[in-house]
């Protein structure tokens, strides 16, 4: 703790002196540093040379020892006759600090040294018992730090080339230095690093009190310069010529700078405002631009990004700027736009002739058209913007309009191309035909025309729907007349297809705004399509309710029904669920034309299907009541079946009655639980009606 607060305190004054100071004292330093390594060096190079005398002395003499051991362990067995000579040589030589005898083993088999003698000696020659592998005989080993100086010698007592133990012997290194121990060196080197020191301190202190004074003065001026206070000006020092110049040469700049501090400070605060303000601008623009814009600088970073290109991106703006733009557009969904960037940065020439890049991509759901181009200024590169254009729904109109001109060519061809094939055979060979085959000949022209026909009124009546300008002339009317209208209509193709069509009305029903015209087309499109899917046998109801608010009419049929998947395409122009076989003749605009006439009266459409069960198609259109008329009052009484004749213009209720031809399938019922009665409906003279040119197929 101490230590730490003198080393605060000394760092701390050592901060304190000026930099001129600490320069001298390093230097100083240096030169006594420099001085004393080099006699340094030089104590060390003579002691290296010693210490090489004293180890072949030490081998030399422990050799000696070994061989007298040697022979005396042969003679004798032991070695105590060694004891009186081994202490008159430690007598004779002060600097041997221990001789021992050891066998192979290690174990000790002579030992003269007094105990305590051997206190602070490191005992090696114990440590060979236990890891003799660790040691080499003979060598020479010195003590590590902790222990006295001692260079620790063995060699190998041997005779008749056979090892009969080791012989050790420490060295004093003390005992053989230059200036005795290691400290009085150590003292010696401290005195001579402090003498060159004070020596230099010394010389450099009347330099140093000369020229000083003046130099911290300026560096004062220099800061307060530094800190903004322009026009700070200081006394001449009077300290010599060059130090007079330079004080003046300070005090001018200080005036000049003021000078222009005052005339251009508020200038450049009005360029950076006024820059500011601009880029602020353009930030705001960028950011309410429809498009997707991402500005890049020279390194391909992006630096700008408006709210349109982040959703693109599906990423927010801080994940966005300061990042490469190729980081920013990798992603599973957008590995296009990637490529389109790799492309464009990736491209190698100069900037004058980089051009841009203009390419529609696809994005998940999105159709993006993507444009990059260089922004150059001088003819230097500057960096890039791309802009991102969601053209999704002008894409979709142009798939939708591909789709149309390609279903309606393909429609076109095969009636056209049926009665072509028909009229060339007639024109070349009809001599030749049998008179029936060449009447079922015509026939089929006459069909493939009315086909023909039928389509084009289709196209030509979906076109007049959607004309934006054009809106219906609508009344309140009750649209029972339609729905019987439509059953009148197309009575004769269900009645030859032995299909029942009836009309169920189920309580107090108002009335709605609309044209009768478009509703009983759609109306008679929903009966056709119902009349083609339903096998014979089968049952089409027209069922009218009200649910207070809306007035719905459902078209119910026992047919085919329609796939589950199908049933979100079904209202799409020329969406057809048998279109891979086209089994049952058909435009695929029928539906198409449904919708859109409900939607220009304000109603929307329904469907549920289920393949073997039939389909339930609805529109619900805005009721109409009369004023004292009650919405709910008579929503729960029984419904009733009403028969449509086509010819007579009258419909019959409840009473059981039938009317006919005699070949039809009406019957009556006059005790059913709701009153239920369907007829046969008669087919005027000259009337003929086979659906194609009201239905479609889908």
């Amino acid at each position: 703790m101490r230590t730490t607060r003198l080393m605060t305190k000394l760092r701390l004054l050592w901060s304190k002196v000026p930099a001129q100071k600490q320069l001298l004292v390093l230097g100083l330093a240096c030169i006594a540093a420099t001085v004393t390594i080099t006699a340094w060096v030089w104590l060390n190079r003579a002691q290296a040379s010693i210490n090489d005398s004293v180890k072949q002395f030490g081998l030399g003499f422990a050799q000696a020892l070994a061989r007298g051991g040697a022979e005396t362990l042969s003679n004798n067995g032991n070695l105590e006759s060694l004891r009186y000579y081994i202490a008159a040589q430690r007598g004779r030589i002060k600097g041997i600090a221990y001789i021992i005898y050891e066998d192979m083993a290690g174990n000790i088999l002579l030992d003269t040294n007094p105990e305590k003698g051997l206190q602070h000696v490191y005992p090696i020659y114990k440590l060979y018992k236990d890891n003799p592998e660790n040691y080499t005989v003979p060598n020479t080993y010195n003590s590590p730090r902790g222990y006295d100086p001692i260079t620790n010698i063995v060699v190998p007592m041997r005779k008749n080339n056979r090892d009969l133990g080791l012989c050790w012997v420490g060295l004093n290194n003390d005992v053989f230095t230059i200036l005795g121990t290691q400290q009085e060196t150590y003292n010696f080197l401290v005195t001579i690093f402090c003498l060159v020191g004070i020596l230099g301190a010394l010389g450099v202190w009347a330099n140093y009190t000369l020229i000083n004074a003046p130099l911290r003065t300026l560096s004062q001026g220099a800061s307060q310069i530094a800190a903004g206070h322009f026009g700070h000006q200081i006394k001449v020092q009077r300290a010599g010529k060059e130090i007079d110049q330079l004080v003046n040469a300070f005090n001018y700049m200080s005036s000049r700078l003021q000078l222009y501090d005052k005339h251009n400070v508020d200038s450049l605060m009005a360029e950076r405002n006024k820059f500011i303000s601009e880029r602020n601008k353009l930030e705001l623009v960028l950011m309410s631009i429809a498009d997707g814009v991402v500005v890049c600088d020279r390194d391909n970073k992006v630096q700008i990004v408006n709210l349109a290109a982040t959703q693109i991106f599906d990423k927010d703006a801080k994940d966005l700027v300061g990042k490469p733009l190729v980081v920013c557009t990798e992603g599973p969904d957008q590995p296009q736009i990637c490529l389109v960037v790799q492309a464009f940065t990736d491209t190698a020439i100069a900037p004058g002739s980089l051009e841009p890049v203009v390419q529609q991509i696809q994005l998940g759901e999105q159709t993006v058209r993507v444009h990059i181009a260089p922004i150059i200024l001088n003819k230097e590169l500057l960096g890039s913007v791309m802009i991102m254009q969601d053209n999704t729904k002008q894409a979709e109109l142009e798939k939708m309009k591909n789709e149309f001109m390609s279903n309606v060519s393909h429609e076109l061809r095969t009636p056209i191309t049926s009665i072509k094939s028909y009229v060339d055979t007639l024109c070349h060979h009809g001599e030749k035909l049998d008179p029936d085959i060449h009447r079922e000949f015509l026939q089929i022209i006459d069909t493939e025309a009315d086909r023909l026909m039928h389509l084009v009124n289709d196209v030509l009546e979906l076109s007049r729907i959607e004309e934006a300008d054009r809106e219906f002339e609508m009344i309140p009317l009750d649209i029972q007349r339609a729905c019987e209208t439509a059953i009148r209509s197309l009575n004769l193709m269900a009645r030859d297809r032995g299909i029942e069509l009836e009309l169920v009305s189920r309580g107090r029903l108002p009335m709605a705004n609309i044209n009768q015209e478009p509703i009983e087309r759609a109306i008679i499109n929903l009966l056709t399509i119902g009349i083609k899917y339903t096998p014979e046998g089968g049952k089409i109801s027209i069922i009218v309710e009200s649910d207070g608010d809306h007035l719905a009419v459902h078209v119910k049929d026992t047919g085919i029904g329609i796939p589950e998947d199908a049933l979100t395409h079904i209202f799409d122009r020329f969406f057809r669920v048998e279109k891979k076989v086209h089994t049952i003749k058909g435009t695929g605009l029928g539906l198409t034309i449904v919708k859109k006439i409900i939607e220009r009266h304000g109603g929307y459409m329904d469907v549920q299907s289920a393949p073997g069960e039939g389909s339930t198609f609805s529109f619900f259109l805005p009721a109409v009541w009369p004023l004292d008329a009650n919405r709910n009052g008579d929503n729960n009484q029984e419904g009733s079946t009403v028969a449509v004749i086509a010819d007579q213009g009258h419909s019959s209720n409840g009473d059981g009655s039938k009317s006919g031809n005699g070949n039809g399938h009406g019957n009556g019922n006059g005790n059913g639980k709701n009153g239920s009665i369907s007829t046969d409906i008669k087919e005027s003279a000259g009337q003929s009606m086979d659906g194609e040119s009201i239905g479609s197929v889908t």
